[in-house]
């Protein structure tokens, strides 16, 4: 939310769920307000909801993207999560990942559920002090943040316990432990409470207030669709081991969840509410926020609450100072997932891809999307060739490329690297959870696996193709080539936005001998031999992905804490 509360909260309010073990304070220090105080009115109500919104993911200030758990970037620091203790095959349940932004945090993540328990709670029980309406939409905006703290839980742990109100360990004793419910139970409750919520949130709210509206809850309530419906949990058995309880699968394959999951997605595009933005490099500057394609983001304001991806993000030396420490940086196997400007594939015949000139030619998204050797950036030139102002650097000795590459999406060239990691973040761009390009490409890939490609398949990907100044796919395609035109089409779309991560775990396709998470990732170096460059593939980064790490272990310290917990097969 961008109306950030300076109010501090009562201890009862703000403390997590029943794990903490600090006293719940009986007196109200200066300067804080009792619980009656808060929900005396609907201002004081709104800024403990307004804190429950601050809680969503930081996701433009965290050192360590989503997107490096992927092949699509990486990082050399061996001390990051995502190479130290995923890449690494170590995971286990005393080894979680702390990044990004506690998005697979057990304990966090439940914090933020038991805010959502008892904003509920006790807006039902002091109805009176509120208008009616404010009351009706405000529960539907709770349902709504609870139904998608519970689907990171869910997307990555599976199922997981379900606590519909607040709990406290100093008055309910053992009584606030519960057992996991099955993986169908924690998705029956997630989709009903979209639906809850989306009969009574609006269909368009005013811009920069970051409230859901209707089309967010039934956008949520289609990404869950998708998943249930995905190769990794519509399937009779588990990844590893054995899963009695069905807590990491259905349990049963049903292709019909394939037509559950396109049904969901046309609900949102019936609602025609959205469409794409015309420009898609300038849809991530904070100009462009909550534009016609946003339906859900979290709110940044520059320089009072905004980002830093320019500083972790943007090219290492610029006009020969380092601005930032390209803690991300894209992938080969990101770069060649681009089309060429005639809309095929660099593999496909015809395509015009030449392997001594392999930056010219490529479709606009390449460009607006990746800086590579040879690119403009603020007003400098990007070499990363060897020899170049930010020569690749493959044994991670500096803050420069790993791979040859940096990220130019979602980062604002008008900022500085070294401004962005200033005490006042100057980035003011919202981070896109959810948006209609998504939307498109998630009705088309159900759709294609429940009917195969008919024509509204086509529609769905050339809509975007066309955003993309790529003429339409060829007609005719057999359902598995739709398939992985589909996959590749939301690869390429939707990279460095955080999506990937849940798409190979779903797909299935990141362990064994050919997973894209087993195999190396590959940078380009490039060399001058004579007037002319020279382009070699070299190997960036190892990575071992065990069949179990397709869902997390549930942390130690929780099984240790209650013992209605069991572990996640595997572990």
């Amino acid at each position: 939310m961008k109306l950030y509360s300076k109010m501090i909260l009562l201890g009862a309010l703000a403390f997590g769920m029943a794990s903490c073990k600090k006293n719940y304070l009986e007196v109200v220090p200066g300067g804080e307000v009792s619980d009656a105080t808060v929900w005396q009115n609907s201002n004081n109500a709104d800024l403990f909801l307004n804190d429950v919104y601050n809680q969503l993911y930081d996701m433009n200030n965290t050192y360590q993207s989503l997107e490096e758990f992927t092949d699509n970037v990486m990082c050399g620091a061996s001390w990051f999560d995502a190479q130290g203790i995923l890449g690494a095959g170590a995971l286990a349940p005393n080894n979680l990942p702390g990044e990004p932004a506690n998005l697979f945090s057990w304990t966090a993540n439940y914090q933020y559920i038991r805010k959502c328990n008892l904003f509920i709670t006790k807006v039902r029980a002091n109805a009176a002090n509120f208008p009616a309406d404010w009351v009706k939409e405000r529960l539907a905006e709770a349902q709504f943040l609870r139904a998608y703290y519970y689907s990171s839980l869910w997307a990555t742990y599976g199922g997981v316990p379900i606590i519909t109100v607040p709990l406290n360990n100093l008055t309910q004793g053992d009584s606030i432990y519960y057992a996991r419910s099955t993986f169908e139970e924690t998705y029956n409750f997630i989709t009903t409470q979209c639906d809850s919520a989306a009969a009574v949130l609006p269909l368009t709210v005013d811009k920069g207030t970051g409230r859901p509206t209707k089309g967010a809850a039934l956008t949520l309530k289609a990404w869950c669709a998708l998943f249930a419906a995905s190769p990794l949990t519509n399937a009779a058995q588990p990844p590893t081991g054995n899963d009695p309880n069905h807590l990491l699968t259905f349990g049963t394959a049903d292709n019909a969840r394939w037509a559950t999951a396109a049904a969901a997605a046309k609900a949102v595009m019936d609602l025609n509410t959205y469409s794409l933005f015309p420009d898609y490099s300038g849809m991530w500057l904070g100009a462009n926020n909550d534009n016609q394609e946003d339906i859900f983001s979290k709110q940044y304001i520059a320089l009072t609450k905004g980002g830093q991806r320019e500083g972790f993000w943007g090219p290492c030396i610029v006009h020969g100072t380092e601005q930032s420490w390209s803690s991300a940086v894209p992938t080969q196997e990101l770069v060649d997932c681009y089309y060429m400007a005639n809309g095929k594939r660099i593999t496909d015949a015809g395509s015009g891809y030449d392997t001594a000139h392999p930056y010219l030619n490529r479709e606009p998204r390449f460009y607006q999307s990746i800086v590579f050797d040879g690119a403009p950036w603020q007003g400098d030139t990007i070499f990363t060739r060897m020899g170049g102002n930010n020569q690749i650097d493959l044994g991670s000795t500096s803050d420069i490329t790993n791979t040859g590459y940096y990220i130019r999406k979602t980062v604002d060239e008008s900022i500085t690297g070294q401004a962005s990691r200033a005490d006042k973040h100057p980035g003011g761009e919202n981070y896109k959870i959810f948006r209609y390009a998504e939307v498109l490409l998630s009705y088309a890939e159900a759709q294609n696996e429940a009917a195969g490609p008919d024509q509204s398949v086509y529609d769905a990907v050339n809509k975007i193709r066309a955003r993309a100044s790529l003429p339409q796919l060829a007609t005719g395609l057999s359902q598995a080539k739709m398939r992985d035109e589909i996959r590749n089409e939301r690869r390429v779309e939707l990279a460095i936005e955080d999506k990937r991560w849940w798409d190979i775990r779903r797909w299935k396709i990141a362990d064994g001998t050919t997973g894209v998470m087993n195999t190396p990732s590959h940078g380009m170096q490039i060399s001058r031999a004579g007037n002319n460059l020279t382009y070699k593939q070299v190997k960036a980064v190892d990575r071992i992905f065990y069949a179990r790490n397709y869902w997390m272990p549930v942390p130690q310290d929780a099984l240790d804490t209650n013992s209605k917990l069991v572990q996640s097969a595997g572990y």
